[in-house]
């Protein structure tokens, strides 16, 4: 399997609220870092947790991709997320910088835009 269809099996067991084959895509490993989250998430069980959790808190959310290109081991993924927030329906954009190690998802660096 390549690193971009590792990355988009992730995105899809996330929209599919599939945590195991989620978690199966996660190094045991990982670490993610985003804004509004001061420390690294480290580990697969910490990162399912956070994803878990955000779905609990906007359980309407999505993750539609824009363009997602790879080099190597390297996945850069753009797209835009979509949830229903407190003043009403929000768009926040998106890029990750994805990096693979054993076939799984390792590293995930997400920048996330205000929201829109």
């Amino acid at each position: 399997m390549s690193a971009a269809d590792v990355v988009t099996s992730a995105l899809d067991a996330l929209r599919a609220r599939d945590w195991a084959a989620f978690a199966r895509r996660l190094h045991p490993d990982v670490v993610h870092r985003t804004p509004g989250v001061p420390e690294p998430i480290l580990g697969r069980d910490a990162f399912l947790l956070l994803s878990q959790q955000a779905v609990a808190r906007t359980p309407d959310v999505t993750f539609e991709v824009e363009r997602l290109v790879s080099q190597g081991e390297t996945v850069v993924v753009i797209g835009e997320w979509t949830y229903t927030g407190p003043q009403g329906r929000v768009r926040q954009p998106s890029v990750s910088v994805v990096d693979l190690k054993d076939g799984m998802i390792w590293r995930d660096l997400e920048y996330v835009g205000l929201q829109i």
